[in-house]
């Protein structure tokens, strides 16, 4: 098989965009003073789109929410007031407009980075009150039954300082270490073969 007819690959979601757009572009039309407004109020979000490498556009979602919720009411004014590109245009050339659309995606960006740092700082402290919390509990368990619950290797396994201070006065007291004598050694012979500490031959 050549490579000529090997069909691309297409990827996953473009047939869903491509049918979006068939069906918004007629709409868009039909409403245009409110696609004009959208299309310059929806800029950030693009731009989060294109930006975002995660799968699950996590950046795209979050400013993209904040970014709506910041032309959400001019869209209620538009169509409150005769729905007309005169109003829509308006609407464009007051700085307040902007600012309010476009600091409604920067509020979402800055949840974006700062919501998941305070989540796992969260996590984090939770997980290490809960570890100290069964630390606590193994040390009541090993002052009340001894190491052998923790099983083989109890001591090689268990932390430095950890079984320190448990035993107290129920603790049973350390066994002396009996030690045996080295035996004595001889002293070495000298020339003749004598030792120095040999009793004399008896003489005849």
């Amino acid at each position: 098989m050549s490579m000529s007819q090997v069909a691309p690959k297409r990827r996953p979601g473009q047939g869903g965009l491509l049918v979006l757009l068939l069906v918004l572009l007629p709409l868009g039309l039909f409403v245009l003073p409110t696609s004009v407004l959208l299309m310059v109020g929806l800029l950030p979000t693009v731009v989060a789109w294109i930006v975002d490498r995660d799968s699950e556009k996590s950046a795209a979602l979050t400013v993209g929410a904040m970014n709506l919720c910041g032309i959400a009411p001019y869209v209620i004014l538009l169509w409150q007031g005769g729905h007309s590109m005169e109003r829509a245009m308006r609407f464009l050339a007051d700085p307040s407009t902007w600012l309010v659309m476009y600091g409604a995606a920067a509020v979402g960006w800055v949840i974006y980075f700062l919501v998941p740092q305070f989540v796992a700082a969260g996590i984090a402290m939770r997980n290490e009150s809960r570890i100290r919390t069964l630390e606590a509990q193994r040390a009541t368990l090993v002052a009340e039954w001894g190491t052998a619950i923790l099983g083989k290797d109890a001591e090689a396994a268990e932390p430095q300082g950890l079984l320190e201070g448990q035993g107290g006065a129920d603790a049973p007291a350390a066994q002396p270490v009996q030690t045996t004598p080295a035996p004595a050694t001889r002293p070495p012979a000298d020339r003749d073969g004598v030792r120095p500490d040999a009793a004399p031959a008896p003489r005849p």
